[in-house]
């Protein structure tokens, strides 16, 4: 199954279920199966999430939340629980499992998670695959590497005596399962230009001219159970596959994101 990391946190200013419509309708077209909702701790949220599970359930798709964690804490298990059993009854929810009756859940960052108090506040069957870091990728029901560009081992662009490519990555949680599900990441590029006038300053580029095309190709060597592509619509990041012309606010991408 293929997924694609759909950022919430920039759509505030969408007003109806209708607005999610074109995303749903042209991803389903491009053959991707689930959105993959990255949610904060904004007051706008659970808004948001109630048109986006609308508009997939109306438009044939399916959804299900990734809980970022630079935003959440890892001591509020229950609240993530809480969030996943008031979504994860909806048509549009994306389950698994040999009954289907698996809640799809996973997670931006958020290692020393407690996933059993997870399950337990969320009082259903849960398949829970967090992007933990590798060596406690085995703690969930399967894992997400969100390593989806070659680099130092540090976050930055690789140099000549440190490279770590996207498949190292890959074999790193692989042997870190054990024959658990792995959810692979699949990006066309990185690059952003945040400076001092935000919280979350970044600004660096990672070596990506023919990520894409040589990404969909290991992938298909590899044939792990989920690819999740990274990313929908983070314009921040340039790495959004989908239609820039989708509803979202400014949050200071314009500045390189407009015109290319």
């Amino acid at each position: 199954m293929v997924f694609a990391h759909f950022i919430v946190g920039i759509v505030a200013n969408r007003k109806s279920a209708a607005d999610y419509d074109h995303d749903m309708q042209l991803a389903k077209s491009l053959g991707i199966d689930a959105f993959a909702l990255n949610i904060g701790t904004d007051d706008f949220t659970d808004q948001q999430l109630d048109y986006a599970y609308q508009s997939a359930a109306k438009n044939g798709m399916k959804a299900f939340i990734s809980f970022d964690f630079n935003w959440w804490k890892t001591s509020q298990a229950n609240e993530v629980g809480n969030k996943v059993k008031k979504y994860g009854t909806r048509d549009a929810q994306l389950k698994v499992g040999d009954k289907s009756d698996r809640v799809f859940v996973s997670t931006f960052a958020g290692d020393g998670l407690d996933l059993n108090a997870v399950r337990s506040s969320a009082g259903m069957p849960l398949f829970i695959v967090p992007n933990f870091q590798a060596s406690n990728a085995a703690a969930g029901d399967g894992a997400f590497n969100w390593g989806a560009w070659p680099n130092n081992g540090a976050n930055k662009a690789p140099t000549a005596d440190k490279n770590v490519t996207v498949e190292d990555g890959d074999q790193a949680y692989r042997n870190a399962l054990g024959g658990k599900p792995y959810m692979a990441p699949a990006s066309a590029w990185f690059s952003t230009h945040y400076g001092p006038e935000v919280s979350y300053s970044k600004n660096w580029v990672f070596p990506s001219d023919l990520l894409w095309y040589h990404r969909w190709q290991s992938i298909l060597a590899l044939g792990p159970q989920y690819v999740e592509i990274i990313t929908w619509n983070d314009y921040g990041e340039s790495h959004y596959i989908g239609p820039l012309s989708s509803p979202h606010y400014d949050d200071g991408n314009s500045k390189w994101v407009n015109d290319m």
